[in-house]
Parts: structure tokens; sequence; C-alpha cells
């Protein structure tokens, strides 16, 4: 016998589904609104180690892009593999990046996935598009001067040591003295004080970094990814941020487990930087000046 359809019960349960949708829908548009506007002067956007996570990856671009005004530049702190040297990988990643892309340059620094080994070498230099040997770099904008370092030199790996620090020191030496430059910004794969899953194996020369910092008091952030979290460190005035929550599986039990993105904005008549932390669904997750 064929059961009679409970219209009643079918209506109800359609109707609920389109509130749901709805709720849905307006949450993620309310949150959008009210972060996208804003009085600053410009803006780059940080992010770590999406590790082939695109679910995650596609939605953060997303909300990258969303602000007014736009960010100029995006600096990805390593971990874009998971296996080293794998060019489809490489593709995927370019694909879900192309809206963030279309909209600003994107810096990488090389992580341990990114391999070391010639063949990984040679196939991660064409898609960072750098001259030369070494995967260390250094970009200027605006009064902002950015160094990239490479913690993942082969027999060096997890330190700046040897020719990559005579390269450090020169350049903020050299940068210091630039009347032009306001703030230096430095960027690496490994964290200088790791503060989660990986703590107990920071660079071998973590307290000779910091003390070559604190002597540039224009550095005012030092950026990593590695771990798959968000910390902001205060050390002897200095910040030290780990984002590395842009896709890769969390690690979990150190707090700052959730997926998002850093966006740091300037107010040039204010002299202020405010950094936030972004998540998945586009919402403020911490908010502070420097």
């Amino acid at each position: 016998m064929i059961k009679p359809i409970n219209i009643r019960g079918a209506i109800h349960r359609f109707l609920i589904a389109i509130i749901l949708c709805c709720l849905i829908v307006s949450f993620q548009f309310c949150s959008k609104q009210e972060i996208r506007q804003s009085d600053e002067d410009w803006s780059f956007v940080v992010f770590g180690d999406t590790q082939q996570g695109y679910g995650v990856y596609s939605k953060l671009v997303t909300h990258m892009i969303s602000f007014e005004p736009c960010p100029q530049l995006a600096v990805c702190c390593g971990d874009i593999m998971l296996r080293a040297g794998n060019e489809v990988e490489w593709l995927n990643f370019w694909r879900y990046s192309k809206p963030l892309t279309d909209k600003m340059p994107v810096f990488l620094v090389r992580g341990n996935h990114e391999g070391n080994d010639p063949a990984s070498e040679e196939v991660l230099r064409e898609q960072m598009n750098i001259a030369g040997n070494n995967f260390y770099y250094s970009y200027s904008v605006n009064d902002c001067y950015f160094i990239f370092l490479d913690s993942e030199i082969k027999g060096e790996e997890g330190s700046i040591v040897n020719d990559q620090l005579r390269w450090l020191n020169n350049q903020l030496d050299s940068v210091s003295l630039e009347t032009i430059v306001n703030h230096i910004f430095i960027f690496l794969h490994r964290p200088i004080f790791p503060q989660g899953f990986h703590q107990n194996s920071h660079p071998n020369n973590n307290d000779e970094l910091h003390e070559i910092f604190l002597e540039h008091p224009k550095i005012k952030i030092v950026f990593a990814g590695h771990e798959h979290m968000f910390n902001r460190l205060a050390k002897d005035g200095l910040t030290y941020i780990i984002s590395g929550g842009a896709g890769g599986i969390l690690n979990r039990g150190y707090g700052g487990d959730y997926h998002h993105f850093v966006k740091v904005s300037f107010y040039l008549k204010k002299n202020r930087i405010n950094i936030k932390t972004i998540g998945i669904f586009n919402e403020i997750i911490e908010d502070f000046d420097i």
C-alpha cells in the first residue's frame, strides 16, 4: 500500500531549509559588510601553510580581496605544497589564487614542504619567478621594506646563518639609514620562537637573530608560518606573529587553532599600524595596534 504524502510536513521542512539558507547568507553578508569598508591608507595580507587545503584557502582568498581599499600585496609564509616539486600542486595553488593575483602581487617564502633538493628547487624557482640562486630576497613598497628569509637552505634548515645572515645584516644596516623607509617587516617559514607543535625545535641562533632585530627599531613584525595556528608574541617590544592557518590541518591544543589570514593596515595621519586576524567566515578574531 502506498503511503499518502504528508504535504504539510514536506512544506514545513522546505520552509525550514529556506530559512536556514537565508540565515547563512545573511550572516555571511553581514560579516563581510562589517569589515569591508575602511579609512586606512593601504594594507597588505599575510597567510601561510595552505598545504592543498583549497576548500579553506579559496574562502580566505575571497575575503582577502573583499576590502575597500583592496590590499596592495599578499605574502605566503610557505608550505604551499604537500609534496615537494609537484607541479600539479603548483597549478592548483595558482588556480585558487587567481582572484588574489588578479588584484595584487603574491610574494612567496619557501617552506619545508617546498623541498630543498635540486629538482624541487628548480620547480620552486620557476614558480617564485626570482632571479639568482637564493630564495631570500627583499622588496619595498611605500615607506615599508619587506625582507623574505629562507629557513630551508640545505644543511642549514631551521636557521638563518652564514651567507644569508651576512646578507640580512647588510640589508638591515643599509635600509636603516634610508629616510624614506619607516617600517621593516620580516618573513620566514619556521618561527624564531615557535609556540605550538614545534616549540622545542627553534632555530639554533634564535637569540642572536632576536638581538639583531632589536638593534633595528624600524622592524615592526617578524612573520612566520610552519605551525598551523595563529600566535602573537611580544618580546622586548618586538612583535612575532605565526600565521599558518590558511588550509593545512590545524595544530590543536596550543591556542589559535583556527583558519585565518592576517591583515596589516596603515593609517598614515594617525601614525598607526593595525593588525587584524580574519577567519573563514570573514569574522575579525584578533584586532590590535602595534
